[in-house]
């Protein structure tokens, strides 16, 4: 099984500029880190203001992330990520469906596992208009007790952390 959680500079395919994974197994009841893939890319696009202030990762921050690394600059030429996630037949993430949109066919997984979507009625998050929606990470941290840094919010590997302690707060055995 693996844990994901991506930031992107756009809705393009592949435009990560920020990968984190945990290969997680189940261990005395808990899901537990087996491996860890954590990096970052360069984007082949024009900065996204809104998706910087979202995540703070401008080409500046990026390319002294990566000072001293040697791994592919742009995610979709990243082999390692692929092997990383070689054999894993289930993907967890909180918006599953962000992180398949950006993964297009990179990787394909047998198996898919929201935390946001199977929480969705017990948390309650509601949206303006009174109705139910889709809990963001922190609203669902909070309702299990989660401790939750805004500060380091929409890290990929803070969140990927985030999701696997609230998979482990749920009452469920994938």
């Amino acid at each position: 099984m693996i844990i994901l959680d991506f930031e992107t500079n756009s809705a393009n395919i592949h435009d990560v500029i920020e990968a984190a994974a945990f290969r997680i197994k189940r261990e005395s009841g808990a899901y537990v880190i087996a491996d860890t893939f954590h990096r970052y890319y360069f984007s082949e696009y024009d900065l996204n203001l809104h998706a910087l202030a979202v995540h703070k990762l401008s080409p500046d921050r990026i390319k002294r992330l990566r000072s001293n690394v040697d791994y592919a600059e742009y995610f979709a030429e990243d082999h390692e990520f692929v092997e990383f996630c070689r054999g894993a037949e289930t993907l967890i993430a909180h918006n599953i469906a962000f992180e398949l949109r950006h993964l297009g066919q990179l990787v394909t997984f047998e198996k898919h596992f929201c935390t946001m979507k199977a929480n969705k009625k017990s948390v309650g998050a509601l949206n303006i208009r009174g109705s139910l929606k889709n809990p963001k990470l922190l609203e669902t941290c909070r309702h299990y007790r989660i401790d939750f840094d805004e500060d380091q919010y929409h890290s990929a590997l803070y969140d990927v952390t985030k999701t696997l302690e609230i998979l482990n707060c749920m009452d469920i055995t994938l």
